[in-house]
């Protein structure tokens, strides 16, 4: 097994590397579309720049509404989700291409269980979202819970097989599964108190289900885009984070929760690291399901207005959840590891598994979240963008409410 990449100077190089990487067609495809979006990024801020320097002038203190950045906006998005479409598609044809030649490796009794969830459950939510009736989301909501089932029944018989532990050269009694078990049940339990305690949206609707397929589509997209992989799952993406955590800021923590399952799902499938029950519920269910937290304190009154303060809080909140979810299955899931760190660096601190687990989360999930932040932060510094979140998201329309947010805007 090769501990090498954990060497700070290794992980640089793999970044660099993945600017030019060809060896594999995952990672050629992974190459090509970095610069993709680097370009289509490139291009929409020069168009928005140009737009505002073509602007008609206006005197002072008066607003002129410019149709070209809202035709801009909805050019932007229909790009951006076609380039997901297509993202996915090519990767997933990649992956099984590297597969048949045995550069990738997966295990079929939960690989294809979980991709059959995603799969109807991305199809159902279409369907919902152009043709809301009753009986297509019975059916859709009914496919899908059964197709849930299936596969959680196919992940019990492989972690009960014993393979799952042996897949990830551990032995079962290396695992802390009380650790595991009870920091799960304790994670899962604040997160969701926190979301509901604090989100005031109703249920699902058209809207939010478009724009939860959309986000999460972008956002499993953009986790193809690793500029550093870690060797034991994990990676530091282009800001793959932020649509979830938009949109979670937008609907609210409670649609949040859903959407970060269903990602948790797709990561599972894209990077499966699976070695008991409860790791696979910290590292893919919980860990993603805290990026709805993001939304949490859009209804504090001292922040009212205070678009991207509240966006950067609630991102704080929502990332520190993630990190001490991976930190738990860190210590009590892949602790043992940390004695092969420490020998290969001559580091003995390694070999304390709840060290060796904050070394190892902080490399990738700080540097994740600030890139999100930062990258959040700014686009809620366009007044456009703080329009658009204020026009398709759900917000209390009290009197006060729209006026202040119509300051902020």
């Amino acid at each position: 097994m090769n501990f090498s990449m954990l060497a700070f100077k290794d992980l640089l190089g793999d970044a660099v590397n993945y600017f030019a990487n060809f060896q594999t067609a995952t990672d050629g495809c992974r190459t090509v579309m970095l610069w993709v979006a680097i370009a289509l990024i490139l291009a929409f801020i020069a168009a928005k720049i140009a737009l505002r320097c073509t602007a008609p002038k206006v005197a002072e203190g008066e607003e002129v509404k410019d149709a070209r950045q809202s035709k801009l906006n909805k050019t932007a998005l229909f790009v951006a989700l076609g380039y997901a479409v297509a993202a996915i598609v090519v990767f997933t044809v990649c992956y099984f291409n590297d597969v048949s030649t045995g550069e990738e490796s997966l295990v079929p009794i939960t690989f294809y269980p979980l991709l059959v969830f995603l799969a109807v459950s991305i199809a159902g939510g279409i369907a919902v979202a152009f043709k809301p009736l009753k009986l297509v989301k019975i059916i859709a909501a009914s496919v899908s819970a059964a197709a849930l089932v299936a596969a959680i029944i196919c992940l019990i018989v492989y972690y009960a097989s014993g393979d799952a532990a042996e897949w990830n050269w551990v032995s079962e009694d290396q695992v802390e599964q009380a650790g595991l078990y009870v920091s799960a049940i304790i994670l899962l339990a604040i997160i969701v108190a926190v979301a509901f305690i604090t989100d005031r949206t109703k249920g699902f609707d058209t809207r939010a289900i478009t724009f939860g397929g959309i986000c999460i589509a972008l956002s499993f997209a953009l986790s193809y885009i690793r500029i550093i992989h870690m060797p034991m799952g994990g990676s530091i993406t282009l800001a793959s984070m932020l649509p979830l955590m938009l949109y979670s800021y937008m609907f609210g923590c409670k649609k949040g929760l859903v959407a970060g399952i269903i990602y948790g799902v797709l990561q599972a499938i894209q990077d499966p690291w699976l070695l008991h029950p409860a790791q696979f519920a910290l590292d893919y269910i919980v860990a993603f399901m805290a990026i709805a937290l993001t939304g949490c304190l859009r209804n504090v009154a001292s922040l009212k207005g205070k678009m991207r303060t509240q966006f950067t809080l609630g991102a704080i909140i929502a990332g520190v959840l993630r990190y001490v979810s991976h930190y738990f299955s860190g210590v009590f899931a892949f602790g043992m590891f940390g004695a092969d760190y420490a020998e290969e660096y001559g580091i003995s601190a390694l070999a304390n598994p709840y060290f060796y687990s904050f070394v190892y989360q902080t490399m990738y999930v700080i540097p994740e979240m600030i890139i999100v932040i930062v990258v959040g932060v700014l686009l809620l510094s366009s007044a456009n963008m703080r329009r658009q979140v204020l026009r398709y998201g759900e917000y209390e329309k009290t009197a006060e409410s729209v006026a202040t947010d119509a300051i902020a805007a």
